[in-house]
């Protein structure tokens, strides 16, 4: 399947770390950056967007793009291994993930940009790949890596410092700690520490070859000592992730965007700026702390208050308040809402949305979605239609899609890609700590 997904996308996977240049909008979008406190910069990329494998569920594929660790997780009060059951169902085809390329030392590589996670992790050279269920040696093919890592640190070792990530999804990862000079767009972050995964048990998309952890210092999971085995809560040791570090030395604000699109042409991502794209009025929001049941209180994820979700169909106008944080997540595909809110908007769309499993809803591909706006802020921020089916997800001959509105758990409620396709959402990492929202225009 990984040399399947290679060959298809030979021709579409051929960005440099300069970017494309979009429209130019930048007189009819800078009034309202500079309104928000935001600049124009250079310094953004393009985002490819691929399909990833499948695995046993499409609840299972969206708990393998849940990347957050479980070990941080079981310290925040919510249990890892429940999300809320998991339906082993027939293999299903692919969602689809963002990619970028990122500069690790000399050599470039596709990776995942992930605000959901903090850790940024390339695969090596040379890596044992494990079976998820038996933990057995099996082919690296079987982990679905693109490129290897070859070579050690580029800027030293950590000594006694290890990697160690266990998914949602039952994935999990190891290996040391070090650093090296890490190339975003045109901006290089010098001496930034990463891993270099030794050992996997992964189902990759045979392309990327890692993560770019995007997330906050919070989530960050190093642990000391060499044995992962040893690895608990009382040895974790939190560093500075790349948006951090990027504003630490200077090279750019501690400030990163995405104006996400399905259509590739119009996808970037940016770093110390936004992107020269056509918006309305941004809102801001301030991120939410969390605090462990060990009492630590700290920024782990880009939390923040929903004051609440509406949505409308020709025969259904519904508003939802009272709503629970949501995390804004690059790494997962579709929204994660509250189980009742899930439920009334797929049974919105015309015709109705089947329930596959747990958390996830079909509709058929040619349905119409209902209007889904979610307010932040006090401004609505509208999901684009075309966000609200994966016609990606279809099987061979069928006319099933994936609704792009699943259910979530307790503690896990997220904004995704569904959310964040046709607007420009802003991470501000600085003493700041907020998100800012405004809606494409071009």
């Amino acid at each position: 399947m990984a040399g399947f997904i290679k060959r298809a996308l030979v021709g579409s996977l051929t960005l440099g770390l300069g970017a494309a240049a979009p429209v130019d909008h930048v007189l009819e979008t800078r009034n309202f950056a500079a309104e928000a406190g935001l600049a124009i910069t250079d310094n953004y990329h393009t985002l490819a967007r691929i399909p990833r494998q499948p695995g046993l569920s499409r609840t299972f594929d969206v708990l393998r793009q849940n990347r957050r660790n479980k070990v941080i997780m079981d310290d925040l009060g919510v249990d890892p291994n429940d999300p809320e059951g998991i339906d082993k169902l027939r293999a299903e085809l692919h969602q689809v993930e963002y990619i970028m390329q990122v500069g690790i030392g000399a050599e470039t590589y596709y990776m995942i940009p992930d605000t959901g996670s903090s850790d940024t992790w390339i695969i090596s050279d040379g890596f044992k790949c494990l079976d998820p269920y038996y933990g057995q040696d099996i082919p690296q093919e079987e982990c679905g890596f693109g490129p290897l890592f070859k070579g050690d640190f580029p800027d030293g070792k950590i000594d006694n410092q290890n990697l160690n990530i266990s998914y949602l999804s039952g994935d999990y990862l190891n290996g040391p700690m070090g650093y090296a000079n890490i190339t975003l767009a045109n901006v290089t972050v010098p001496k930034q520490q990463f891993a270099l995964v030794n050992v996997a048990s992964f189902a990759g998309d045979g392309v990327s070859s890692g993560i770019l952890g995007l997330g906050l210092r919070g989530l960050t999971a190093a642990f000391t000592g060499n044995d992962p085995r040893n690895d608990s809560i009382d040895n974790l040791v939190n560093y500075s992730p790349i948006v951090e570090t990027m504003g630490a030395s200077k090279v750019a604000d501690p400030i990163l965007s995405f104006a996400m699109s399905r259509d590739e042409n119009r996808s970037f991502i940016a770093f110390g700026g936004v992107p020269p794209v056509k918006t309305g009025e941004y809102t801001t929001v301030p991120i939410q702390k969390g605090t462990t049941s060990s009492g630590r209180t700290d920024y782990f994820y880009y939390d923040i208050a929903i004051d609440s979700i509406s949505w409308n169909s020709s025969t259904i106008n519904q508003t939802a308040t009272n709503l629970p944080n949501m995390l804004v997540d690059s790494g997962t595909t579709i929204n994660l809402f509250p189980r009742n809110v899930a439920v009334a908007i797929n049974n919105a769309y015309s015709p109705a949305g089947q329930q596959e499993d747990s958390m996830v809803w079909s509709v058929p591909c040619d349905a119409i979605p209902p209007t889904l706006d979610i307010v932040i802020g006090g401004k609505a921020i509208r999901t684009h239609p075309s966000s609200m089916i994966l016609p990606e997800t279809a099987a061979a001959g069928s006319n099933r899609c994936l609704s792009g509105i699943g259910a979530g758990q307790t503690g896990s409620y997220i904004l995704g890609d569904t959310f964040m396709q046709e607007i420009v959402a802003v991470f501000d990492v600085s003493d700041k700590k907020e998100l800012k929202f405004a809606q494409r225009l071009d």
